[in-house]
């Protein structure tokens, strides 16, 4: 009895430190975020693509994002929640994550509209947010992200 307590107490915590090794390689993730594209748009409605980089800093382990929720402003106006759901990292490797956003033309200003309409105005893409990753026991571990962009819509 007393054998297969001490099994199922050093499996617990075999799990939980691998665990703790896979929330520690997610806090250690850069992030960045790569693009926001039009992809199509109408009288109500514009379509993005937006693609996130997150790269794994560890060479020999990966890291597990459970999820991600967070909003995309431009020029600090916000535009839409975004939402990645569970992936893998692979160790020493960039994943580059798309998300599908459709922005109701409600959401933006005369200024963001003009700028759109120009095509040559300056626009300051940011996405900021909370990403999940499962610690030990099934708990979830919450880290805060704020990654942007400052880029031309051309």
């Amino acid at each position: 009895m007393k054998k297969l307590f001490l099994l199922i107490t050093a499996v617990a915590l075999l799990t939980a430190c691998a665990s703790v090794d896979e929330a520690e390689n997610m806090a250690n993730c850069k992030f960045a975020l790569k693009s926001v594209e039009l992809t199509n748009y109408n009288l109500t409605s514009f379509d993005f693509d937006v693609i996130i980089a997150i790269t794994n800093m560890n060479r020999r382990e990966a890291a597990s994002l459970k999820r991600f929720e967070g909003e995309l402003t431009v020029n600090e106006e916000k535009m839409a929640d975004v939402i990645l759901n569970e992936m893998t990292i692979e160790p020493n490797s960039t994943k580059n994550t798309k998300a599908k956003l459709n922005v109701p033309m409600t959401a933006f200003n005369s200024k963001l509209l003009g700028l759109i309409s120009m095509g040559s105005g300056t626009l300051d893409y940011h996405l900021t947010g909370t990403m999940y990753f499962e610690g030990p026991m099934g708990a979830e571990i919450p880290v805060p992200v704020d990654i942007g962009r400052i880029g031309s819509y051309n």
